[in-house]
């Protein structure tokens, strides 16, 4: 997979929030803490584009 010009478009709490463009999504599951943000900037090769925390919430 090649992932071109990553942004990030909306947080989101409710379907009517949801983006109307018809592309493919990826659902990642996890407790806090254990890296999705990471793994998430590690993907698109960018160090910002999920927010990472040092200290746990």
């Amino acid at each position: 997979m090649q992932i071109n010009n990553p942004k990030f478009e909306v947080s989101a709490v409710s379907p009517k929030q949801y983006p109307n463009e018809n592309l493919p999504e990826i659902v990642l599951v996890g407790r806090s803490n254990v890296g999705k943000s990471s793994f998430i900037n590690a993907l698109v090769n960018r160090k910002n584009l999920a927010r990472t925390s040092s200290e746990p919430r």
